[in-house]
């Protein structure tokens, strides 16, 4: 593992989640691969802001990098651990399973030391949120030439690592893979090997379900072949106080 390719990341054995689909989870686990796609297939329009540009030459002709922007892929982390808005917006089905691990784990888990080019193809980086004039000032006085200077990518999968203020609360860690001859892709999804039982320390279901929808998802869960005691998350589970009468 290259801890350069480590951006940003103060505390790499901090605890790190994903909330996923139930469908893509127990493909997941059955399949023993995870899935990066490409950041123009992400939610927000404003998201790959810097692949999304074009580049003027000094005749001010315009050059598209649509090129570049097709070698990127990516998957989205946090470091919350349980929040109400990361289940409604990772789970609209209301199943959805979430599970722990590290950033080391899960980096060491991607990167690939026996590729020759390893340096310039695996990253995990911590989203930096700025205002959107922060980030308009920086595309304004920034050239292609300065972020790929020495040729190392790092510039590039920093630039993904960037957000607007109003998503801050979602605390994101990225995953992020620029696939370069030899290509493993030729679509919008590329695959890694991917171990659940190894890698992860912790699966917890939404905590939405009822008792008998958590255990049905477990049960799918463990048949699927995962081995980790699964839990149901206690987001919205009431407490019970008792008052004294005086």
């Amino acid at each position: 593992m290259n801890s350069n390719n480590m951006l940003d990341i103060p505390d790499p054995d901090a605890p790190l989640y994903r909330i996923f689909s139930k469908k893509r989870f127990l493909e997941v686990v059955q399949d023993r691969q995870n899935p990066l796609v490409k950041p123009r297939l992400w939610d927000d329009p404003f998201e790959n802001f810097f692949l999304r540009s074009e580049i003027s030459d000094p005749s001010g002709n315009k050059i598209s990098i649509e090129g570049l922007a097709e070698d990127w892929y990516g998957q989205c982390w946090t470091l919350n651990e349980d929040t109400d808005a990361m289940w409604r917006i990772y789970s609209h089905e209301k199943n959805g399973i979430k599970v722990r691990t590290t950033i080391r784990k899960l980096f060491e888990s991607f990167y690939d030391a026996t590729d020759h080019y390893a340096a310039l193809k695996f990253f995990i980086g911590m989203v930096k949120y700025q205002k959107e004039a922060e980030i308009a000032n920086f595309m304004g006085r920034t050239s292609f030439t300065d972020i790929a200077f020495g040729g190392q990518a790092t510039g590039f999968a920093r630039l993904l690592c960037v957000k607007r203020e109003a998503f801050e609360h979602e605390r994101e860690v990225r995953l992020l893979f620029q696939d370069t001859d030899p290509r493993r892709s030729t679509g919008n999804v590329v695959r890694f090997d991917f171990d659940v039982n190894a890698i992860c320390d912790e699966v917890t279901v939404d905590p939405r379900l009822d008792a008998a929808g958590v255990a049905a998802l477990k049960s799918e869960i463990m048949a699927a072949g995962c081995t980790i005691p699964v839990s149901q998350s206690t987001l919205y589970r009431m407490p019970k106080f008792t008052l004294r009468l005086g």
